[in-house]
């Protein structure tokens, strides 16, 4: 896959699905832009990312490799389903269904989302990142 500059757009919203794994198309596209001429702007894979990675039971350097030797998203999918610990997808999707930004400390979240104190009714991290998606891109839409 080709590399992606994620300063010029966020990576895909976080509760979309491959392959019924939620936040892996988001995943694809921030290892995207860790790829030699990519730019991760402000993304980082050390957050949902690697939690996700880590519940699969996948180190990010394979992941990151597959996604580099892939020609889509499919491929990375089928590289998953292959290398994931069975029952992993059932178990991170339940986990990050109900994931709180900074494990519930709203005090922390604020901290690095100033804005969701104006905004009471985010609650899940889903929500949070792509709620600072569109305020982070507002301008370039």
């Amino acid at each position: 896959m080709k590399p992606l500059n994620l300063t010029l757009k966020p990576p895909r919203p976080p509760r979309e699905e491959l392959d019924g794994l939620i936040f892996l198309p988001r995943s694809i596209d921030k290892a995207r832009a860790a790829l030699p001429g990519g730019d991760p702007g402000g993304y980082r894979i050390e957050g949902l990312t690697q939690t996700m990675l880590d519940t699969l039971g996948v180190s990010l350097d394979a992941f990151t490799l597959a996604v580099s030797a892939a020609d889509d998203d499919g491929e990375v999918a089928a590289f998953l389903r292959e290398h994931a610990a069975p029952g992993s997808f059932e178990s991170w999707n339940a986990l990050v269904a109900k994931r709180e930004p900074r494990g519930g400390n709203r005090a922390e979240a604020l901290e690095i989302y100033p804005w969701l104190k104006d905004r009471p009714d985010l609650i899940l991290v889903l929500d949070v990142l792509a709620e600072d998606d569109a305020l982070s891109f507002a301008t370039t839409r």
